[in-house]
């Protein structure tokens, strides 16, 4: 199986990466004044307000006019990658927790802190650069992969990604 990773994303072998999803961004329940950035398919975006982690979605990609102008859907794959992308970028601000689930499965989450000034444009910062990412993806995911890239097998491939980008512009 493959699991979500840099390599992955280049070798488009995430499993259900071509699913339509969304990236979203939600207060956290348990922990007042921080937020979780996140995503998941399409067909749960209805019911994310019901995760008992989740107090309420501050962003979510599928409801943003900017991004839904220039594409019809963003892959789960991708919205992997921005997440990524984003976590990397506010990392200064970053806390692993433990979120409260059923008795059967624990679910650890990373969440971010919110400035203790500054949070509504803390989230203002998030949404202009998830619609910096995805409203023209070949740009976008360069900004990710230019982050994010880092072993000489990532590059590689990312070199090879960026050859058939070249062509497809031509």
């Amino acid at each position: 199986m493959a699991v979500p990773s840099i390599v992955n994303w280049l070798s488009n072998t995430i499993d259900d990466g071509d699913v339509d999803a969304a990236l979203y961004v939600a207060e956290v329940t348990q922990h007042p004044g921080c937020i979780t950035i996140a995503y998941c398919p399409l067909s749960e975006v209805n019911r994310l307000e019901s995760f008992p982690h989740i107090s309420r979605i501050r962003y979510i990609t599928c409801a943003d006019p900017e991004i839904c102008a220039n594409r019809s859907s963003l892959s789960l794959k991708d919205c992997w990658l921005g997440e990524q992308f984003l976590l990397f970028q506010l990392s200064e601000y970053r806390e692993f927790v433990l979120l409260e689930q059923s008795a059967e499965a624990d679910h650890y989450a990373e969440i971010l802190k919110l400035p203790e000034s500054g949070a509504s444009r803390f989230i203002e910062w998030i949404v202009e650069t998830s619609q910096k990412i995805f409203r023209e993806p070949q740009l976008g995911y360069r900004l990710c992969l230019d982050s994010l890239v880092t072993t000489s097998r990532q590059r590689l491939l990312y070199e090879k990604i960026k050859l058939e980008w070249s062509k497809d512009e031509s």
